[in-house]
């Protein structure tokens, strides 16, 4: 579980392989931290399957779906994905 900076909390999967540097019983405690749960986020909205992302709360993803520089294709196709 990581609290924002705007106090919400957001429990997101713990999927090895996302963040390149980190080892997959290190994961858990790093994720505790709000930057490093973006970038995780971001860097999980760039490269890993629908059924990877379907993991992650929708809403954490469309509010971090913007800041992922995501090629039109894919940014459309996810947010076709991710409307309610």
């Amino acid at each position: 579980m990581c609290r924002l900076p705007s106090g919400r909390q957001v429990l997101l999967p713990v999927i090895p392989g996302i963040l390149k540097h980190s080892t997959p019983e290190g994961l858990p405690a790093l994720l505790r931290d709000p930057d490093v749960a973006h970038k995780y986020t971001l860097e999980a909205l760039r490269m890993a399957a629908w059924p990877i992302l379907r993991q992650f709360p929708r809403d954490w993803l469309r509010e971090c779906l913007g800041a992922a520089c995501l090629k039109h294709s894919r940014e459309a196709a996810l947010t076709f994905l991710l409307t309610p």
